[in-house]
């Protein structure tokens, strides 16, 4: 079964990220930035007990959402800092890998750019659609300082192979476990 690791932020940055793109498209999941790419698991309960170990030994940390940026011009993207998220994110890699299979090693830990994704050009999203997104992104940017403070990792499942990631469960920071 497939898998990925995300964090998803607060109400205020996921409703108007979600407004965002439900005005030109489908981004097909919700707003969330990335701990962990897609990968196969073979060993689900292990794979799953080492993220509650290694998310137990981090208090929560505060994210910053400075301003977006593109990736090739295939995704528009709002740039995230924080150097406790990338900590987690490589402790996380590290634990998990054992569980996965080894196409799922494909060089993501080595390269990770926390990013919280707006549009996807593969999901239907046109360079005209990503200036406007840009614009409405940037003009929120601008009128907060967004940050917030993590507290939870977000794990996903796809169900089927056909279908969409679906939320597996919430591992909280600091070892609490919500189903």
């Amino acid at each position: 079964m497939k898998f990925f690791i995300g964090i998803v932020p607060p109400a205020e940055i996921y409703n108007t990220v979600a407004e965002i793109q439900k005005k030109f498209g489908d981004n097909r999941l919700e707003p969330h930035i990335t701990l962990r790419p897609p990968v196969t698991v073979i060993e689900e309960t292990g794979w799953l007990k080492e993220i509650e170990k290694v998310c137990a030994g981090f208090s929560p940390f505060n994210i910053h959402l400075p301003s977006t940026g593109f990736f090739d011009k295939r995704v528009l993207f709002i740039d995230v800092v924080s150097d406790d998220l990338s900590r987690l994110h490589y402790s996380i890699v590290e634990a998990i890998k054992r569980y996965e299979q080894p196409e799922g090693n494909n060089g993501h830990e080595k390269k990770y750019r926390p990013h919280l994704t707006l549009g996807r050009s593969w999901c239907g999203f046109s360079m005209q659609d990503f200036k406007e997104m840009k614009k409405l992104a940037d003009d929120f940017l601008s009128l907060h300082s967004v940050s917030f403070s993590a507290n939870t990792v977000r794990v996903y499942h796809k169900p089927s192979g056909a279908g969409r990631y679906a939320v597996r469960e919430d591992v909280f920071l600091g070892g609490l476990l919500n189903q």
